[in-house]
């Protein structure tokens, strides 16, 4: 069977590393990445999105694209969404579309349910949390209710997403995927957020009597209050780099969906995402669940 290519836009970010640590070696695919300034070890299309002659090329003969480019900060201003999250978006649809790519997966982002938490947290960390879903689940037919322009900018993105699913000439297939909390390799643990603002905390700290404002490093002891906060979130809303690895295959290998919402997450005890839509729809089987941390790894 010959490889699927498969164009990767924004391939070097958190979620990227997933793709390069996880399915790159796989004879199954053969990866093209495409971003907007090079990498030393990845040949790359380098272009911004925001471009559209500039990204066309890397189009042509692909089976699928992973548009993982965008603007990600969840507290981003409006203007420095329009043109990667919108504009983008928009670009990387009509390539797809002119280029004949059969199937795009979408990177959304939990952050279009993002006021659920707001509203909930931190009690919705805990695994017993009660709350009036019994437990609180949220699933592909909630209303999203986007906590920022970001947030908002990927409603957007899933919208004209399925737009272009039911147009003739677009993409046959598209997944949109509400990606939760995907770490780089070294955080890729329930203990990650925690133990990198310990990372930070340990490099702006000179000696022991030395005071360092956490509010703006992001930094905090182990065993804080701070500390053992992070932990609870990560452990509802980790996605292992392997689990969406085997997801993003789930949908690379799925031949029945026209347009669908998914959330990517791992099968965590204490998770308020829904994954038994990916698991009847797509088979995915996450192996991971964060329950099963007591400590960080050594």
């Amino acid at each position: 069977m010959a490889a699927q290519n498969v164009l990767v836009t924004g391939p070097y970010g958190e979620a990227g590393e997933a793709i390069l640590n996880h399915l790159a070696e796989k004879d199954r695919y053969e990866f093209t990445y495409l971003n907007r300034s090079d990498h030393p070890d990845y040949e790359t299309h380098v272009a911004d999105i925001a471009d559209y002659e500039a990204i066309r090329p890397a189009f042509d003969g692909q089976d699928a694209v992973i548009h993982l480019a965008a603007q990600s900060d969840a507290g981003a201003d409006f203007e420095d969404i329009i043109e990667p999250n919108i504009v983008g978006t928009y670009n990387v649809l009509k390539a797809i579309e002119d280029a004949g790519v059969e199937t795009l997966i979408y990177a959304s982002s939990q952050r279009v349910m993002g006021l659920y938490e707001e509203d909930h947290a931190p009690e919705l960390y805990e695994e017993d949390y009660p709350s009036e879903y019994d437990p609180l689940r949220l699933t592909h037919e909630t209303l999203p209710k986007p906590d920022g322009y970001y947030g908002a900018s990927k409603v957007f993105g899933e919208h004209i997403c399925r737009t272009h699913a039911r147009r003739d000439g677009a993409p046959e297939q598209v997944y949109s995927l509400r990606i939760s909390s995907v770490r780089t390799e070294e955080y890729d643990h329930p203990y990650g957020d925690a133990e990198r603002g310990v990372d930070r905390g340990e490099e702006h700290r000179v000696d022991e009597d030395e005071v360092w404002d956490q509010s703006q490093t992001g930094s905090w002891e182990r065993g804080s209050e701070e500390y053992e906060e992070m932990v609870k979130r990560l452990k509802a809303s980790w996605t292992s780099q392997r689990d969406f690895a085997h997801l993003l295959e789930c949908c690379l290998e799925d031949d029945d969906v026209t347009y669908d919402t998914f959330y990517a997450v791992s099968g965590n005890d204490a998770r308020w995402f829904d994954i038994e839509h990916a698991q009847a729809v797509l088979g995915y089987e996450p192996r991971d669940n964060a329950a099963e941390w007591d400590s960080p790894p050594e």
